[in-house]
């Protein structure tokens, strides 16, 4: 590479950092009773969208002190989604 050429490495991958450290994830998804950070079938409330499977994942942690009837904003594969919207919940 030449003096005045830069790299921007975009062939490397990009990956979002966690929203939360996986310790307090895991307390937040016992206070919310959701199965973060593990593989589940989500079934929507509604017609919309009927299901999603993948890792459910906490896209933005809750304000503190938590309120479990506060909305999550969580995420399958690239599908954005509020917690009030889960009718039910399966792992895989």
């Amino acid at each position: 590479m030449s003096e005045q050429q830069i790299s921007l490495e975009l062939d490397v991958g990009y990956q979002t950092a966690p929203a939360v450290v996986p310790e307090l994830r895991d307390e937040i998804a016992a206070t919310w009773g959701l199965p973060l950070g593990q593989r589940v079938e989500i079934c929507f409330r509604g017609g919309e969208r009927s299901a999603v499977t993948g890792i459910l994942e906490l896209l933005r942690a809750p304000n503190y002190p938590w309120e479990p009837r506060q909305s999550l904003q969580l995420g399958i594969a690239g599908l954005i989604f509020s917690s009030r919207e889960i009718d039910r919940w399966t792992i895989i």
